[in-house]
């Protein structure tokens, strides 16, 4: 993964800040104080909300707590990772409502790369999803130094929401499902076969900090403004364009009038110069998209 989670909410618990509301402009907005930290009764209702709708056990409070100080004490991260978000939203939603995942699932990728599509971790995983090349190769990805997939934010997405699928359809488990995409599905047949929370002490300490770490994300994720953050941009459509034949990134440039910069944010998994032919590209569609 990109943050060492573990280590960093090992440290954050040294410092044990407490919130207080207060109301501005009737939003209730979530401050953080010197002090003890607890989630409130509110919170706790909304973790009971996404726990039954995931049919997964209700985490331990104090668990939910520390990941929650983890990520709001990098604010100005995550305000960066949400508006990511809004780019490429389109895209993943309707891939994971095809395969018949939870719609929360698009928060996932806030954990894995905090929505960086250009993330690569110590261990060689990369992308939104954060793939490592075995497993992005095994549902389907072009990984190679012309292109990677891993990098193309909707072909991880279908390679993901596979990953996804397959491991719920092995263990009829969301927790470990969860568990089993952070350290592995060997891992968790090994180590958790028996159940998430009652093995869990026996998985890697970032994986048994991983479901939390994925429910303190749904709460901030979808109030935002709760939390003090200010999550800029708007949700940005995307279109998917082909060439038959090879093609360069300035040609593509020059023929459709693109700044660079703003084509390689969107197309992070062209690795070169050059685009094979097939490979799928994204565009703005604010871009003068050919007919």
């Amino acid at each position: 993964m990109v943050f060492a989670l573990p280590a960093l909410l090992i440290l954050l618990l040294a410092c044990t800040p407490k919130t207080e509301e207060l109301v501005l402009k009737k939003r209730p907005v979530l401050v953080l104080k010197e002090g003890r930290f607890y989630l409130t009764e509110r919170e706790l209702g909304r973790v009971r909300a996404y726990a039954r709708a995931l049919k997964i056990k209700v985490p331990e409070r104090e668990e939910v707590e520390r990941a929650l100080r983890f990520y709001l004490s990098r604010k100005k991260q995550l305000e960066l990772a949400l508006s990511r978000m809004k780019r490429y939203e389109e895209l993943i939603v309707p891939v994971l409502r095809r395969y018949g995942l939870p719609e929360e699932l698009k928060y996932l990728p806030v954990v894995e790369s905090m929505y960086d599509p250009f993330a690569v971790s110590r261990s060689g995983a990369a992308g939104l999803w954060q793939l490592m090349p075995f497993t992005a190769r095994r549902f389907g990805l072009r990984v190679d130094r012309t292109v990677d997939e891993r990098f193309d934010p909707y072909r991880s997405t279908e390679a993901a929401a596979r990953y996804l699928k397959y491991l719920y359809e092995k263990f009829k488990n969301w927790e470990l499902v969860l568990a089993a995409y952070n350290c592995g599905e060997g891992c968790v047949e090994r180590r958790a076969r028996n159940g998430f929370w009652s093995s869990r002490h026996r998985l890697p300490a970032e994986t048994q900090n991983y479901v939390p770490a994925f429910m303190a994300v749904l709460l901030v994720a979808t109030e935002p403004e709760r939390y003090g953050l200010k999550v800029s941009g708007k949700t940005e459509r995307i279109r998917a364009l082909k060439f038959d034949f090879p093609v360069t990134v300035s040609f593509v440039v020059r023929a459709l009038d693109l700044n660079e910069s703003a084509f390689r944010d969107l197309n992070p998994h062209i690795r070169s110069e050059l685009i094979p032919p097939g490979t799928q590209i994204y565009l703005s569609e604010e871009a003068a998209f050919p007919p």
